[in-house]
């Protein structure tokens, strides 16, 4: 039996819809159905959101790389959007995760905005362009999205990196901080998000059972790109995906319906707060505020480690999402008057503030890295607070 028509994968709740087109064999992962074509402008208008305008939609790629998603909010943090994929999107789908890896050769060519961004060859790209445009006065364009790659764990710091990027008028907006650079950022890739390196970000799918209902061996959090438009020119936005030094083992990315747009996603926020831990040796204080809104991410993190005297400053916000009660950012700073460090910090604001009070106290993680991704001082798993409080604004 061939496709010729668009698939919904149906399995734990998650279904996957591949773009018209392509010969290839019907995929038989639970129920599956056959549903109305889907074309590229369709899917890409599936992305946008208030105040956002598009056309010129193109895809380049097989057509099974390509297709839109539901029931994606146990797995990659949102319910539905659109995946792009370096092979068959239909491979991503659970409940469960083989622990062999898979994988589809589409035979589709490299990109070469991949290939410079990676510093490797790329293949099976897929590749959806459009131009769009934003109403006077607005700035900037966002959008939320996740990763997730069956080269977890095994091939992390290896060449086999698959790329993506989101270009916006030629710039990547998917970005992480750079343990090695302050201030500087990566792409986000298996290499830059992993258990080693920005943590915070990185959900492992290896344990058994999967935590996570996808094929996928890991996968980021919801992720928020930030760009700035011009609201006087038609803007372009390039987003693609591609194996990186072969065609084996697979990568995608999810972008979430409607998240399109010139107001920030649910994603952002605000955090306050501040006091104190006690830990089994002595006590540690802190204070924080970061902001993510339509002017972009800031913020700064004070921490006293009073048992050895250690402080850490953390001056800039590269990346930050919130989910619920729960906040979770990271950026860079400064270790005992040292630059060239990072941090990431993850927060619950269980409206209790310490544990001097009645219900669960709030909890802090805190990890500080040096220019090498090496843990330098770490209250992690969290901690309860035992003074002050953090508030996680909406």
């Amino acid at each position: 039996m061939q496709r010729t028509t668009t698939a919904t994968i149906a399995v734990a709740g998650f279904s996957i819809a591949a773009l018209i087109g392509g010969a290839t064999p019907a995929v038989a992962i639970g129920a599956t159905t056959y549903v109305d074509p889907v074309d590229p402008a369709a899917l890409a208008q599936t992305l946008v959101g208030a105040g956002v305008g598009i056309s010129n939609v193109t895809y380049v790629g097989d057509p099974v790389s390509a297709g839109s998603f539901s029931g994606g909010a146990a797995s990659v943090g949102f319910d539905s959007g659109v995946t792009l994929g370096s092979g068959d999107i239909a491979d991503t789908v659970g409940p469960t995760n083989d622990a062999g890896g898979t994988g589809t050769q589409t035979g589709a060519g490299g990109d070469a905005d991949l290939d410079a961004l990676s510093g490797f060859t790329t293949y099976d790209a897929a590749v959806m362009e459009f131009d769009f445009t934003v109403p006077a006065g607005a700035t900037t364009i966002y959008f939320r999205y996740a990763f997730g790659s069956e080269e977890y764990n095994e091939w992390v710091g290896s060449p086999y990196n698959d790329a993506f990027a989101f270009f916006v008028n030629g710039v990547n907006c998917a970005v992480v901080p750079d343990p090695n650079v302050p201030g500087g950022t990566l792409p986000v890739t298996v290499n830059s998000i992993n258990s080693g390196v920005n943590g915070a970000l990185f959900k492992d799918n290896t344990a058994s059972p999967n935590p996570y209902p996808t094929e996928l061996d890991g996968l980021t959090i919801p992720l928020t790109c930030m760009a700035p438009v011009d609201p006087n020119i038609t803007n372009h936005m390039k987003l693609a995906i591609a194996d990186a030094s072969d065609r084996i083992l697979d990568s995608a990315v999810f972008i979430e319906a409607g998240s399109l747009s010139i107001t920030p996603p649910a994603g952002s926020g605000k955090v306050t707060g501040g006091g104190r831990v006690d830990l089994a040796d002595g006590t540690v204080t802190f204070g924080t505020t970061v902001i993510h809104d339509e002017q972009g991410m800031r913020g700064n993190l004070q921490v006293n480690d009073h048992r050895t005297g250690d402080r850490f400053h953390g001056y800039d916000v590269l990346a930050f999402s919130t989910s619920g009660s729960e906040a979770t950012w990271s950026g860079d700073g400064r270790f005992n008057g040292e630059d060239g460090y990072s941090f990431e910090v993850t927060v619950v604001d269980n409206r209790n503030g310490n544990a001097a009070k009645k219900g669960a106290p709030d909890t802090i993680s805190i990890v500080i890295m040096d220019d090498t991704g090496a843990v330098v001082w770490s209250m992690d798993p969290a901690v309860d607070l035992l003074r002050g409080n953090i508030t996680v604004h909406h």
